[in-house]
C-alpha cells in the first residue's frame, strides 16, 4: 500500500523529470537533434524507483541501433550529464544499465570503427544517494559502476593493443577473471533491497554478463590447453633477453595462475547464483550448476604443463604426462579436436570467433541477453 510520504516522493520525482524534459524543448533549433537524444535519456532514467521505463530504454537502444556512427557517443555523453549531477540512486542505476547496453552495442562494431566507445565518461565511484536511509543502494550503484568502468577500460586497451600472441591472450583471460570478481560484488548490501524491483532488474543484467564473461574464460582456458598440450603445440614468443625455454616456463606459470583462479571462482560463482536464486533474480532461477575442477586435477595438470616446459621442445615420456588428441570432422567439414589429459577433456571447436560464435551471440541456452539478444526496436531490460 502506498503511503502519503511515498506518494509525495513520487510526485516530486515526476515533477523533476517533467522540468528536465521542458528544458530540452526550449533548446535552440541548431541543437534540436541533440535535444531529442537528451529527452530519450531523461525518460529512460526517470526518478521512478519501482522499475525501468521499458519504452524509454527501448527508444534509447533503437536510436543507438539505427545510426551508431552519429548517436552512440552523444547518447553516452547525455547519460554522463544525467548521471554526473544526480544524487538519486534510481537515476544513477538506470544510467549505468543504459551505459552497459550502449557499451555492448559498441562491442558489436568493427574494431577500427570511429564510433566505438571508450571509457565511460562519468564517475560514480564515490556516489552517495541523497537519502540517508539508502547506504546499501549507494553501495550497489558504486559496485555496478566499478565493474562498468573497468570493463570499458579493458575494452579500450584491447582496441589499442596490437599483439595477439599467447601472452596477450593470457593477459586478456586474466582480465576477464578480474571482471568476474567485480561482477560478483554487485549484490544487495542492505536489508530490504531484495524488495526493490529495480535492483533485481539490474541483477538480471549482471547474471547475463557473468554468463558471457565466464563463457569467454572457459573458451580461453580451452584454447590455452590445446595450444600447450595439443598434437601441435605452439611455441611462445620470447621476450627481449629471454630464451625459448624461459618463455615456455613463463607461459606455463601464467596459465597455471589462470587455472587456479578459475577453480577458485567456480566456488564463488556457485555461491553467487544461490544468492541470486534466493533473491528471486529471474535469470538465475534455473541456472545450470557451476562445475568445480577438483584440486587433484589442478595439481596433475600443473605437473603436465610444467613437464612440457621443462625441456625445450622435448616430449615427456611419462604416461601421466601424455595428451591424447583426436581430430574429427563433422558434416560441415569443420575439424574439431578433443584433448584428453586423464580426467580433463578439452574441446577445440575450430574457429571459435567465426560465424558459429557470432550466430549464438546474445543467447545462452534458454536465456537471452536483454541488451544483445532482443531486437533493438523492442528491446526490454526485463528479461
Amino acid at each position: 500500500m502506498t503511503t502519503a510520504r511515498q506518494w509525495w516522493r513520487r510526485a516530486a520525482a515526476a515533477a523533476k523529470d517533467r522540468r528536465s524534459l521542458c528544458l530540452t524543448r526550449v533548446a535552440p533549433a541548431t541543437t534540436r537533434s541533440g535535444a531529442e537524444l537528451e529527452a530519450a535519456v531523461i525518460r529512460a532514467t526517470s526518478h521512478d524507483e519501482r522499475s525501468v521505463d521499458a519504452r524509454g530504454a527501448a527508444r534509447v537502444f533503437a536510436l543507438a541501433r539505427a545510426s551508431p556512427g552519429t548517436t552512440l557517443r552523444p547518447l553516452m555523453w547525455a547519460l554522463a550529464r544525467r548521471a554526473g549531477r544526480t544524487r538519486c540512486w534510481a537515476v544513477a542505476l538506470k544510467s549505468l544499465m543504459l551505459a552497459h547496453g550502449l557499451l555492448l552495442r559498441s562491442d558489436e562494431l568493427a574494431p577500427g570503427a570511429a564510433a566505438r566507445l571508450g571509457r565511460v565518461p562519468f564517475d560514480l565511484a564515490d556516489f552517495r544517494a541523497r537519502s540517508s536511509g539508502s547506504p546499501g543502494l549507494s553501495a550497489f550503484v558504486r559496485a555496478y559502476f566499478c565493474f562498468l568502468d573497468t570493463r570499458s577500460l579493458f575494452a579500450a586497451q584491447e582496441l589499442d593493443a596490437e599483439a595477439d600472441d599467447e601472452d596477450a591472450r593470457l593477459d586478456r583471460l586474466w582480465k576477464r577473471q578480474h571482471l568476474l570478481e567485480l561482477l560478483m560484488q554487485i549484490r544487495p548490501y542492505g536489508d530490504g533491497m531484495e524488495k526493490q524491483s529495480l535492483v533485481l532488474e539490474a541483477m538480471d543484467c549482471v547474471v547475463i554478463e557473468i554468463f558471457e564473461v565466464y563463457s569467454q574464460v572457459c573458451t580461453g582456458i580451452a584454447r590455452f590447453l590445446v595450444a600447450v598440450l595439443g598434437s601441435a603445440p605452439t611455441a611462445p614468443r620470447p621476450r627481449r633477453g629471454e630464451d625459448l625455454a624461459a618463455a615456455r616456463r613463463r607461459r606455463g606459470a601464467q596459465g597455471m595462475r589462470v587455472l587456479r583462479k578459475a577453480a577458485e571462482q567456480s566456488k564463488q560463482l556457485s555461491a553467487y547464483f544461490e544468492l541470486c536464486r534466493g533473491l528471486g533474480v529471474l535469470n538465475a532461477a534455473e541456472f545450470p550448476a557451476v562445475e568445480r575442477v577438483p584440486d587433484d586435477d589442478i595439481r596433475d595438470l600443473e605437473k603436465l604443463i610444467m613437464s612440457h616446459h621443462a625441456e625445450d621442445g622435448c616430449k615427456v615420456g611419462d604416461d601421466e604426462a601424455k595428451a591424447l588428441v583426436a581430430v574429427e570432422e563433422d558434416d560441415s567439414g569443420v575439424a574439431s579436436k578433443t584433448v584428453v589429459t586423464r580426467e580433463w577433456v578439452v574441446f577445440d571447436d575450430g574457429d571459435v570467433d567465426g560465424a558459429g560464435a557470432r550466430g549464438r551471440q546474445g543467447h545462452f541456452g534458454d536465456y537471452v541477453d536483454p541488451f544483445v539478444g532482443a531486437p533493438w526496436v523492442s528491446v526490454n531490460l526485463l528479461v
